[in-house]
């Protein structure tokens, strides 16, 4: 059990298996038309673009934080999986 997921989502941080922490707070991500993770499957990167959620953080809006924390989660969730996975078949 762990509040790491939600507190890196309270500061504006989405871990993602593609671009690892990503800090949506950056003004480069102002204009990054694209979802946060190409390879997650969690609402918020289906449907959102990292742009779009650096708006929601620099107007205060509680939407981003609960967006990103779902996705932190989710991302926690694949990762103790994978995880898992390795150790049980001897990877790891």
């Amino acid at each position: 059990d762990s509040t790491f997921p939600t507190r890196s989502a309270r500061h504006g941080t989405l871990l993602t298996r593609t671009r690892g922490r990503l800090n949506i707070r950056r003004s480069e991500n102002s204009t990054l038309h694209e979802p946060p993770c190409w390879e997650c499957a969690c609402r918020l990167c289906r449907h959102h673009t990292v742009s779009y959620l650096h708006h929601l953080d620099k107007a205060k809006e509680p939407m981003m934080w609960t967006l990103a924390t779902e996705h932190n989660l989710h991302y926690m969730g694949w990762l103790m999986r994978t995880q898992r996975e390795k150790i049980l078949s001897d990877e790891m």
